[in-house]
């Protein structure tokens, strides 16, 4: 059986990119061959389409314009199609005008629709009755990240992910700001990839007002191994997402990641995060865009040593749960359900 992945990129430091990248490996090692072709337009249908011909299988991640690629594509081919929906690209479309009707239409050519988080589906489902929509979580590579708490010199709490509004770093470093008024010695990492200039100028702005500016670091380009230490010396993991004019968090792959590395975590309602984090076992789940009560959860887990080492326990037992063993042959076997 050979399938064809249509992706935006490989690059494992990127969410869709990681998540496509561990896909396929499993999947090659498992003896199916996978072919990869980046899309980048609908225009990339005509060559999809070549490609294709001699696949079982189109397997585009996430919906536009990949899944309208695929639909596109399998004009006359008969192939099957399967969907990964993952957040923002998977909806926001749904609701631009000249993009929605082409996205409906794929979503009910595909023969399987995987969204990464309940959150996810129900947000599909708000704008297109289909019932070829399953839930298929995102795993973590658990031994990749498993490894002894190291001890550090500073106190800090840590985030990772891009600097860019939905990831909520307005909410989280005020809120960092308030807690370290009953935690003086308390700093805040944060290590991103790509950065929004104009949004990263107002984090400056917003941690001058608040004092916090010089126990504030941001860390960029650095290499896996330094990636995890810091997960295994911070105190907390924290990602205040937000949603913004259908944009939002489609799952949290980095709530994996810190759980494994034995962090207790801080992430947002209404999102895909509610799939990634266990509320009240690894860590607490706090409305968006609530500074007030993003404070108060990292002085309840940080204050608490007792209830701080027991969600570090449950988030080493969370991100075992959600190991990508447990997950891969979830699509294994929905690729022989068409054989």
């Amino acid at each position: 059986m050979k399938i064809c992945y249509l992706v935006d990129n490989m690059e494992p430091k990127h969410g869709g990119g990681r998540y496509a990248g561990d896909l396929i490996a499993a999947v090659k090692e498992r003896g199916y061959d996978a072919g990869i072709l980046e899309v980048n337009s609908i225009l990339d249908a005509v060559k999809v389409r070549k490609y294709c011909k001699n696949c079982d299988i189109i397997h585009a991640i996430d919906g536009y314009p990949y899944g309208v690629v695929a639909a596109l594509a399998n004009f006359g081919l008969n192939k099957k199609i399967v969907i990964t929906v993952q957040g923002t690209y998977a909806v926001a479309p749904l609701y631009r005008f000249g993009k929605a009707a082409f996205v409906k239409w794929a979503y009910r050519k595909a023969d399987k629709i995987i969204a990464i988080s309940r959150y996810t589906k129900r947000e599909i489902l708000k704008k297109i009755n289909i019932q070829n929509i399953e839930v298929i979580n995102h795993g973590v590579y658990f031994n990749e990240f498993y490894k002894e708490p190291m001890e550090s010199e500073e106190k800090f709490i840590l985030s990772v992910g891009g600097l860019k509004y939905r990831k909520g770093y307005h909410i989280s470093i005020p809120a960092f700001a308030l807690a370290k008024k009953e935690i003086p010695d308390l700093k805040y990492k944060i290590i991103s990839g790509y950065k929004d200039e104009a949004y990263f100028d107002e984090l400056k702005k917003i941690a001058m007002r608040c004092g916090v500016e010089k126990d504030i670091e941001f860390l960029s380009g650095l290499s896996d191994e330094s990636r995890n230490n810091l997960y295994r010396k911070a105190k907390l993991f924290i990602l205040t997402s937000v949603n913004e004019n259908h944009h939002f968090e489609g799952f949290g792959l980095v709530f994996l990641e810190a759980a494994a590395a034995g962090l207790p975590v801080i992430g947002t309602l209404e999102n895909g995060i509610e799939d990634a984090v266990k509320n009240n076992f690894n860590g607490t789940l706090v409305s968006q865009n609530d500074i007030k009560a993003t404070a108060e959860a990292l002085l309840k887990i940080l204050k608490d040593e007792q209830w701080r080492k027991e969600l570090s326990l449950n988030s080493f037992s969370w991100a075992k749960d959600n190991d990508w063993s447990r997950v891969w042959p979830k699509y294994i076997e929905i690729y022989r359900n068409f054989a």
